[in-house]
């Protein structure tokens, strides 16, 4: 069963973090955006950041339950912020994505 549910959360999650996240949420989710390119009429950066952010939480929720998809959320919206700011690099937040899909497949059993 666990297995199952791996393949689910991984596959969700190169569904949500790459198929439904266009280069224009991409674009606006970052929090230091020069003021020269940061649109204002589409909103703040956190703005498209929690819409990411929720949208990943989702994939985990509709696996493995409402809670495990709140704990993804946050994860996954602290992760990408740092990964923006420099701190991370993509390599390091996709295997911290991974790593947090496994914690919480741990977690539910």
């Amino acid at each position: 069963m666990w297995q199952e549910q791996l393949f689910y959360l991984v596959a969700a999650h190169a569904l949500t973090d790459y198929a439904l996240q266009s280069d224009f949420m991409s674009n606006r989710k970052r929090p230091f955006m020069s003021r020269h390119t940061q649109h204002d009429e589409y909103g703040p950066w956190w703005w498209w950041m929690g819409a990411h952010s929720l949208i990943n939480g989702l994939g985990v929720a509709l696996i493995l339950g409402w809670t495990f998809g709140v704990a993804e959320t946050f994860v996954h919206g602290m992760l990408d912020v740092s990964k923006c700011q420099g701190k991370l690099t993509t390599k390091q937040d996709q295997a911290l994505h991974l790593l947090s899909k496994g914690l919480w497949l741990l977690l539910a059993q």
